[in-house]
């Protein structure tokens, strides 16, 4: 990397994800080949050294992402639970049915 140079790093949870993120900073203009993902455990590391001008823009494409892709695999394992636990989704049914039922019995 040279002294113009700045990195931007954002971690993520999946590995589609990942490529997801480097997929949207290609699409923004930055070099494909430029753009590195890091596996470190469970978490991978989108790496993109950029000039410094560029800096905000690609962290900015990188954790607006980061956000929602993190919000969207937590519902998916919330889903995962209920649809695995048959007593806790009668129980979250019954507790929605009576509330409507209490909002719509009101005078």
């Amino acid at each position: 990397m040279s002294q113009e140079t700045v990195s931007v790093e954002a971690d993520f949870t999946s590995r589609e994800a990942a490529h997801a993120a480097k997929d949207r900073l290609v699409r923004a203009g930055f070099a494909r080949n430029s753009i590195d993902i890091d596996r470190e455990g469970d978490t991978y590391i989108v790496h993109l050294p950029t000039r410094e001008a560029n800096r905000q823009r690609a962290a900015r494409i990188l954790r607006g992402r980061a956000v929602i892709e993190s919000a969207k695999s937590t519902g998916w394992a919330a889903a995962d639970t209920l649809g695995s636990n048959r007593l806790l989704t009668l129980g979250l049914a019954a507790l929605v049915g009576f509330a409507i039922y209490g909002m719509t019995n009101r005078r």
